[in-house]
C-alpha cells in the first residue's frame, strides 16, 4: 500500500518548484530589458555605460554568492521556512523600488540588496532535502532545476513585451506581484522542516573535490549567463537596433531557455547509462565547441541556434556536477556548492561587459570555451570515481 505521506511530500516538493519558479520569473521579467533601460537612464557615455551595465546586472549575484553559505547557516537557528519566505517577500519590496528609480547609484543599492536576500534558494534546497525521500531525491532536484530554467524561459518574452507596450516600470511591478503571488502559495502548502546541523569539516581531497566542482559549476553558469548584458552590442553586430533589438533579445534568451529545458533530459538519461563522469565531459566539450562556433555564425537567427545548441549541453552541467557529491556532502557544502550558480551569475555580465569594453567578441568566445575546457580537465582530474556515483 502506498504511503500517505508520499503524496503530501510531492505536493510540498511541487510548491517549494513552484516557488522558484515565481522567482525566476519575476527575475526575468525584467532581466530582458534592463540593459536597455541602463542605456536610457544612463548619463555616461558608451564606455561608461557598457561597465554600469555590467556592474549593476552582476552585483546581485556577487552578493548572493557571498550569502548562500549564511543562510545555510542560519537555518542552525531559525526556522528554515520562515526564513525563507522573509527573504522572498523581501525579494518583492526591491522589485517594486526598482521600478521607481532612474538613478543608476540607487539602482545599483538595490541590486545589492536583492543580492543579499537571494543566497535563500540555499533554504529551498535544504527544504526540498528534507522532504524529498532518498528515492525520489535526484528527481525532485531535476524538478526544481528546470523549474528555476522555466522561468528563465517565460520571463525574457514577457518582459519585453510588457516593456514595450506599457513601459519599462510595469515589469517591475508586476514581479512584485507575482512574488506575493507565491509567497502565498508556499506559505499554505510547504511544511517547515527541523532546524539544521553544523555541517563538519571535510577532508583535504574531499574539500579539493568540492572546490573543482564549485568551479565546474561556476562556469557553466557564467556561459549560460553571460549573453544577456552584451545583447545590444551582440545585435549591433548584425545591424539589429531599437525596440526590434529589444524585442529579439527576449526572444534570444527564451530560444536558448527552451534549449536549457530540453538538454536536461536527454544528458540526464545519458549520464544513467555512461556514468556521471563522461556525461559531464561530453556536456562540457559540446558546449565549449558550440560556444566557439559563436565567433564566426553570420547572422542573428544562425547565432541563435548555435546559442541553442550551446546550452543544451552547458544546462545539464550544474546538476550533474552537484549530483557527484549530493550523496556524501553535508548541509554546508551543499550551499557552498549553491553559491556558484551566484557566482556565475555574477561573472557572467562583469565579466563580459568589461571584456567587451576593452576587447570584442572573438576573444569574449574563445576565452570561456577554452576556461569552461580546462576546468572541466582540472575537475577530472581533482575529482575521483570513488568521490561519488561518477
Amino acid at each position: 500500500m502506498k504511503d500517505p505521506l508520499s503524496n503530501f511530500t510531492s505536493r510540498s516538493v511541487f510548491f517549494i518548484a513552484i516557488t522558484e519558479f515565481g522567482m525566476a520569473l519575476a527575475f526575468n521579467f525584467v532581466m530582458a530589458f534592463m540593459p536597455f533601460y541602463i542605456l536610457k537612464i544612463s548619463p555616461y557615455g558608451q564606455k561608461e555605460t557598457i561597465l554600469w551595465t555590467g556592474a549593476i546586472m552582476g552585483t546581485s549575484a556577487v552578493f548572493a554568492a557571498l550569502t548562500s553559505t549564511f543562510w545555510g547557516g542560519m537555518t542552525a537557528r531559525f526556522s528554515p521556512k520562515l526564513l525563507f519566505l522573509r527573504a522572498i517577500i523581501g525579494h518583492g519590496i526591491v522589485y517594486l523600488l526598482m521600478g521607481f528609480t532612474e538613478n543608476l547609484y540607487l539602482l545599483m543599492a538595490l541590486r545589492i540588496a536583492q543580492g543579499c536576500l537571494g543566497g535563500v534558494s540555499t533554504i529551498a534546497l535544504i527544504l526540498l532535502s528534507h522532504l524529498s525521500s532518498r528515492e525520489s531525491l535526484p528527481r525532485d532536484m531535476s524538478l526544481f532545476q528546470n523549474s528555476i530554467t522555466a522561468g528563465h524561459l517565460i520571463g525574457p518574452p514577457v518582459g519585453a513585451y510588457l516593456a514595450t507596450a506599457i513601459g519599462y516600470r510595469a515589469p517591475f511591478v508586476f514581479a512584485g506581484a507575482l512574488i506575493a503571488v507565491v509567497t502565498w502559495f508556499c506559505w499554505r502548502n510547504v511544511p517547515d522542516v527541523p532546524l539544521q546541523k553544523k555541517a563538519a569539516r571535510s577532508a583535504g581531497r574531499k574539500r579539493g573535490g568540492i572546490f573543482s566542482g564549485w568551479a565546474l559549476c561556476m562556469a557553466a553558469v557564467f556561459n549560460l549567463t553571460f549573453l544577456p548584458s552584451i545583447l545590444p552590442q551582440v545585435l549591433q553586430e548584425f545591424d539589429w537596433v531599437g525596440k526590434d533589438a529589444v524585442n529579439m533579445a527576449g526572444f534570444i534568451m527564451m530560444a536558448y531557455s527552451v534549449a536549457a529545458i530540453a538538454g536536461n533530459f536527454p544528458i540526464s538519461t545519458f549520464a544513467t547509462r555512461v556514468g556521471l563522469r563522461r556525461a559531464i565531459a561530453a556536456a562540457c566539450l559540446g558546449g565549449a565547441f558550440c560556444q566557439a562556433l559563436l565567433s564566426i555564425v553570420p547572422g542573428v537567427w544562425s547565432f541563435t541556434l548555435v546559442r541553442m545548441a550551446q546550452v543544451f549541453f552547458i544546462a545539464a552541467i550544474l546538476p550533474m556536477t552537484i549530483s557527484v557529491f549530493a550523496r556524501s556532502a553535508g548541509g554546508g557544502e551543499i550551499g557552498f556548492l549553491n553559491s556558484a550558480r551566484f557566482a556565475g551569475n555574477a561573472m557572467g555580465p562583469l565579466l563580459a561587459t568589461s571584456i567587451l569594453a576593452y576587447s570584442n567578441l572573438l576573444i569574449l568566445y574563445l576565452g570561456i570555451a577554452g576556461t569552461t575546457v580546462a576546468l572541466f580537465l582540472v575537475f577530472l582530474r581533482v575529482v575521483r570515481p570513488s568521490d561519488g556515483p561518477a
